[in-house]
């Protein structure tokens, strides 16, 4: 059984725009991640997989964005 918007429920256009947008923002994100997590598993079951090959990956998709510098040494 679906709800219905009413004038006595107290919702207007507003909240119904308001609704909308979040839902389809939500909806773009989700999308743009399962892009991210299917190239992720790709690469992972592709080769010998590191670390900067999986940030590479997600701060293509915007994921998360470019440090000023590195978080930790790689160097043996």
């Amino acid at each position: 059984m679906g709800m219905a918007f009413s004038g006595d429920m107290g919702c207007d256009d507003r909240d119904y725009d308001n609704w909308l947008t979040t839902l389809t923002g939500a909806s773009t994100r989700l999308d743009v991640l399962e892009i991210a997590v299917t190239e992720l598993c790709r690469l992972c079951a592709s080769q010998d997989v590191h670390s900067d090959q999986v940030l590479a990956v997600l701060e293509k998709h915007g994921a998360i964005s470019k440090a000023a510098g590195p978080r930790f040494s790689t160097a043996p």
